[in-house]
C-alpha cells in the first residue's frame, strides 16, 4: 500500500494522522471529519477494548475497524508506516546540577517555540509543573500580558489556592473557572461536541482544559500553555514507577502490568460489553512491550510503556480541547529535545530514595504505598521547581484529578446504553469515575452510530 500526501505524527501525537484499511492511498489528519462524510464500518473491538484498559485506543487502533492511525513517532516509509523516534532512557552521565539547568535552558526555549510573536499568553494552572510553565514563562516576557486560569470541580475539595498564590507571585490576570456535574453530562456540556470533533471518547481533565481555554478565547490569547506530560517525562507517576519492586518475573511482564493497571477489570467489562466489542490487551500490549525498541531494565520499561501508551492519549486529549477553541497545541514539556535529553538521565534523577533506609525498607513493601513516602518522584524537575514557586506548591502530594464523580454519580444506578455494544444499562456497580467513563464511551457510540454503513454489525 503506498500512500500519498503524507505527513509524520509528532512523537506523543499533538498532530493525527490516519489512514484507511483499504487499498486507497490516502492518509487524513481529521478521523472525525472523514468518517461523517465518508461513514465506517463498525465499531473496533481493539478500541474499544484499548479505552477500557487505558482510556484510549493504542497502537494503531482507532475507535473505528476500518480506519487506522499511523503510531505516534511514526511516518510512512516506502508505503507503509514505520516509526522514526522510540524513547532511550538512561544513556547520559551528566551530573545532576549540569542536568538541572539544561532542563531549564531547554524548557524556556519550547516556551519561547510555542509563544514567539504573542502578545497575550494564557496558562492552565494549579499543580507544580504547569505553575513551572508560568514562572518560566514570565521570565522569559517580563512585560507580556500573561493571563492563567484554574478549574476546580463543584462539590470538591477547594484547589484553588495554590493557583492564587502563583498567579500573584508571578503577575498574572487570574481567572477561576467552577465545573459542575452539568458541564460535565448536562444538556449544553461540551462531552458531545469534543467527542464529535475528536472521533472517540474523552477523559475527564479533556474537558477541564476546554472550559479552560475558552475563556482564554475569550481573552484573545493566541495560546495557551499547560503542564500536560511533565508527570510522564519527568517520573511523576510514582507508584507505577515502583511496580517493577513487586515483579518477580514469575508470569509475564505484560500480564502482570496489566493486572496492576486496568481501568476496568476482566470481570467488569464482561458483565458490561458484549464479547465481539473485547479482545485480548495483552497482545495489544505486548506488540509494545515486545518490541525490539523497548529497554531490558524493568526500571526504564514502565517509563517506556508510559511515553508509548499513556503519553499519547494524554497529549491527544489535550490537543483536541486546544483545537476545539481554535488553538494551536501548547505543550512546553513534549518538546523533543528536552524529551531526549530527560529521557537520557539515570532513572534515580527522576525518583530518587528520601534515604539508604527508605530504599531498604521499601524492598518489602507493597508497591503502591512507596511512593512519595519512601521516595521523591519528580526529583530533579522539583529541585528545579525550588527556584521559582513556594514549597508547598513543589511539595504538594500527588492527587487524582479532583473530578467529584463519586459524589456527582452516587445515586445513578442505570444508563440508557447502546444495546449493540452493552450487555446492560445497570451501571450501579461502578465508581463514580467507571461511571463517567461508560457514560462517555457511550455518549461516543450515540453520535457515530448514524455513520455506521453496515447497519446490522456494532
Amino acid at each position: 500500500m503506498r500512500f500519498q500526501n503524507a505527513v509524520a505524527r509528532t512523537i506523543f501525537g499533538d498532530q493525527e494522522l490516519y489512514f484507511i484499511t483499504d487499498s486507497s492511498q490516502e492518509t487524513f489528519q481529521d478521523l472525525s471529519a472523514k468518517v461523517i462524510r465518508d461513514g465506517h464500518n463498525g465499531f473496533d473491538p481493539a478500541g474499544i477494548t484499548g479505552y477500557l484498559t487505558f482510556r484510549y485506543p493504542i497502537n494503531d487502533n482507532t475507535m473505528f475497524r476500518d480506519y487506522k492511525a499511523v503510531p505516534p513517532g511514526g511516518e510512512i516509509i516506502n508505503g507503509v508506516p514505520a516509526y522514526y523516534w522510540h524513547p532511550m532512557f538512561s544513556c547520559s552521565d551528566v551530573s545532576f546540577g549540569v542536568a538541572v539547568e539544561q532542563i531549564r535552558k531547554l524548557l524556556i526555549e519550547s516556551i519561547r517555540l510555542l509563544t514567539e510573536g504573542e502578545k497575550k499568553i494564557g496558562i492552565t494552572i494549579g499543580g507544580m509543573d504547569s505553575s513551572l510553565i508560568c514562572a518560566l514563562t514570565r521570565e522569559l516576557y517580563p512585560d507580556h500580558e500573561l493571563h492563567t486560569y484554574s478549574v476546580g470541580f463543584d462539590g470538591a475539595e477547594d484547589d484553588f489556592a495554590c493557583a492564587q498564590i502563583v498567579a500573584e507571585l508571578y503577575n498574572t490576570v487570574h481567572k477561576e473557572i467552577l465545573l459542575s456535574k452539568d458541564d460535565y453530562v448536562g444538556q449544553e456540556s461540551l462531552l458531545r461536541p469534543l467527542i464529535r470533533q475528536k472521533g472517540a471518547p474523552l477523559h475527564p481533565n479533556e474537558m477541564a482544559l476546554a472550559y479552560a481555554e475558552k475563556a482564554a478565547v475569550a481573552d484573545r490569547c493566541g495560546i495557551v500553555l499547560c503542564g500536560e506530560g511533565a508527570d510522564d517525562i519527568f517520573g511523576g507517576y510514582g507508584q507505577n514507577l515502583r511496580m517493577y519492586m513487586n515483579y518477580t518475573g514469575e508470569i509475564a511482564y505484560t500480564k502482570f502490568l496489566l493486572n496492576n493497571y486496568r481501568y476496568f477489570s476482566l470481570e467488569d467489562r464482561s458483565l458490561l460489553v458484549r464479547d465481539k466489542y473485547l479482545v485480548d490487551d495483552t497482545a495489544l500490549l505486548d506488540s509494545i512491550l515486545q518490541s525490539e525498541d523497548a529497554p531490558s531494565d524493568v526500571k526504564d520499561l514502565m517509563f517506556y510503556f508510559i511515553q508509548r501508551v499513556h503519553t499519547v492519549g494524554l497529549i491527544t486529549r489535550g490537543a483536541n480541547a486546544m483545537r476545539f477553541n481554535g488553538l494551536p497545541p501548547g505543550f512546553p514539556y513534549i518538546y523533543r529535545p528536552l524529551v531526549d535529553y530527560v529521557n537520557s538521565l539515570p532513572f534515580e534523577y527522576k525518583v530518587r530514595w528520601k534515604s539508604a533506609r527508605d530504599e531498604s525498607e521499601a524492598q518489602h513493601m507493597y508497591f503502591r504505598d512507596i511512593s512519595e513516602r519512601k521516595d521523591i518522584p519528580k526529583y530533579i524537575l522539583k529541585k528545579l521547581a525550588e527556584r521559582y514557586l513556594p514549597h508547598n506548591t513543589v511539595y504538594r502530594p500527588k492527587c487524582a484529578f479532583p473530578v467529584p464523580f463519586e459524589r456527582w454519580f452516587k445515586n445513578v444506578v442505570d444508563w440508557p446504553l447502546d444495546e449493540g455494544i452493552f450487555r446492560t444499562s445497570d451501571i450501579s456497580h461502578l465508581s463514580g469515575w467507571k461511571k463517567f467513563m461508560i457514560i462517555n464511551l457511550n455518549a461516543f457510540i450515540e453520535e457515530f452510530r448514524p455513520y455506521q454503513r453496515n447497519v446490522k454489525g456494532g
